[in-house]
């Protein structure tokens, strides 16, 4: 005789299973986001990185451009044109870029040189004349990677002849 007061439901060890098999899912999903997610963030850190250095050698390369007289001090390089100084700051783990503000932009830097007629300049002379650059190489590290980086600027004779202000 079948009991009528009998409400149809999952066992014990249905339930169990069930519990067994999404606590698996969830904890591949909860491992595949974390994956997912440091892969993602090691992307953004590698990519903002890059466009780091990028930006900074956009903006090294327009301000040399522009430039009617590039010198070099100790760990600076001083760019001068028509309109405005600019001062670049080359640190080990930044460089900063001084026009009226400040740019800091983090990238490390392993050298950099300067010569003016593929004489080295080391910026220690007591001559704005013997200051004067016209190739500038920095190496910058990314990835553990070294990168070089080769400016060079072709002054008019104007240029090289006016005094230094």
């Amino acid at each position: 005789m079948k009991n009528k007061n009998r409400i149809p439901a999952f066992t014990i060890m249905e339930l169990t299973v069930a519990m067994l098999i999404s606590a698996i899912v969830i904890g591949l999903m909860y491992s595949a986001y974390a994956i997912i997610s440091k892969s993602y963030l090691s992307f953004v850190d590698r990519n903002s990185n890059t466009s780091t250095i990028a930006l900074l050698d956009r903006r090294l390369s327009r301000d040399i451009d522009k430039a009617e007289m590039i010198q070099r001090d100790s760990n600076t390089v001083t760019i001068r044109s028509h309109k405005d100084t600019i001062i670049y700051r080359f640190q080990s783990d930044r460089v900063i870029r001084q026009k009226l503000l400040a740019d800091t932009f983090k990238v490390s830097t392993e050298s950099f040189s300067a010569s003016f007629k593929s004489i080295p300049v080391d910026g220690n002379t007591l001559s704005d004349d013997e200051k004067k650059i016209d190739d500038l190489q920095i190496v910058m590290l990314a990835e553990g990677q070294k990168i070089p980086y080769h400016y060079r600027k072709t002054y008019s004779s104007v240029n090289l002849f006016q005094p230094i202000h």
